[in-house]
């Protein structure tokens, strides 16, 4: 009952929380993405210590909020750059270290750098950028990545629910035991029915086209990504990335959806630029 509590508790303070600061966006949301980030990669490097490896925490830290930085002011040449500098400096850092293997130390310290906190960055894109695009309005952006939330939400609902109530088949049985195929399809449905409820009802100026890929990306992707983060801490044996949010898990517990889905649509994203 306490830990209930705690947990409905937790989320009447940072739903709100969340919600207004997707929609303000700016320097908000880039605050956010800062706490977000740092947390969310502090907790994979403990995930990855589990396995023995001894990443460079400082270092990984301190590149990937440079990074991050230089998402935000939209330098994306000087970040490829400084990404590839980044990488040698820790190959550098490493041979000075003598601290068990070099190449599972500077694999881990890049992997936490990508994950979460580029992926992260690929977020934070979005909501600087996608208004501009798609309705020339700044504020879109904070609509639509609101919109791909709210339907993660209501896909791991769906996929929860029906999947425990009619699911019969294992989805992936040696990555996450209890998820079914049932389930999976389930929650792929519920993606796609929210975005064309939003779609037909016009709560969101968007082409069908856009509801239709958005909702096959949030069903597809985001639940992918709920079996990467299901896989990792079940190889690194433990049942939460970690307890910073009392009774939701860690960071990466709550954002595993969020992270893969941002890429995806980043990757729609530059694909409609092209066009």
């Amino acid at each position: 009952m306490k830990e209930l509590a705690v947990r409905v508790a937790v989320a009447v303070v940072g739903i709100p929380l969340l919600l207004f600061i997707i929609l303000k966006g700016g320097l908000y949301f880039y605050l956010l993405s800062i706490v977000v980030t740092i947390l969310g990669q502090w907790e994979m490097y403990q995930l990855l210590r589990q396995k023995g490896s001894q990443p460079m925490q400082v270092a990984g830290l301190f590149s990937g909020q440079i990074l991050l930085a230089l998402i935000y002011i939209g330098s994306n040449a000087l970040l490829i750059l400084l990404l590839l500098i980044f990488v040698l400096f820790i190959f550098g850092a490493e041979m000075f270290r003598n601290n068990g293997s070099p190449l599972i130390n500077t694999s881990a310290t890049i992997l936490g750098i990508v994950y979460p906190t580029l992926f992260w960055g690929s977020l934070l894109f979005l909501r600087e950028n996608v208004g501009s695009l798609w309705a020339k309005d700044y504020s879109f952006g904070g609509k639509f990545i609101l919109l791909m939330f709210v339907a993660i939400w209501i896909c791991d609902t769906f996929a929860y629910f029906l999947g425990k109530q009619f699911g019969k088949h294992r989805l992936f049985e040696r990555v996450s035991p209890k998820k079914s195929w049932e389930g999976a399809v389930a929650g792929l449905i519920g993606a796609l029915l929210t975005y064309l409820l939003v779609y037909f009802q016009q709560i969101i100026p968007i082409t069908l086209n856009v509801a239709i890929v958005g909702g096959l990306i949030v069903g597809t992707a985001g639940q992918f990504g709920d079996l990467v983060e299901s896989w990792f801490k079940r190889d690194a044996g433990v049942k939460d990335s970690s307890n910073l949010l009392p009774g939701h898990g860690g960071i990466l517990d709550r954002f595993d959806s969020v992270l893969f889905s941002s890429v995806a649509f980043l990757a729609l994203y530059f694909i409609l630029q092209i066009k």
